[in-house]
């Protein structure tokens, strides 16, 4: 019987796979322990809640950058440049929208 080769294709759905499980699993780590922590101790977090925010939205970021950027690639070049800027935008706001000040 003939090996089965893998395709660049295969290999690069497996990767959006594996990142798309392991950012929600992550996330969803982050979101048990701060909902537990918040519980237990009854006060606000503060930093260590926005740290676990950021991260958590990060990680899901990182989740969708991947089958987004497949779908622009198929699309085009303008595609692709607006796939960047939102994807930078997306970046930039989880971090930045999740930052309390004061």
């Amino acid at each position: 019987m003939a090996k089965k080769q893998r395709t660049e294709g295969a290999a690069k759905r497996d990767l959006t796979k594996i990142c798309a499980f392991w950012s929600l699993a992550i996330a969803i780590v982050l979101f048990v322990v701060q909902l537990i922590l918040n519980a237990t101790i009854g006060a606000d977090l503060g930093k260590f809640a926005n740290l676990c925010t950021i991260i958590a939205t990060i990680m899901l970021g990182i989740a969708i950058a991947f089958p987004a950027w497949a779908y622009a690639c198929a699309k085009g070049k303008g595609w692709r440049i607006v796939c960047i800027i939102l994807l930078v935008l997306y970046f930039v706001l989880a971090i930045c929208g999740n930052i309390k000040l004061g």
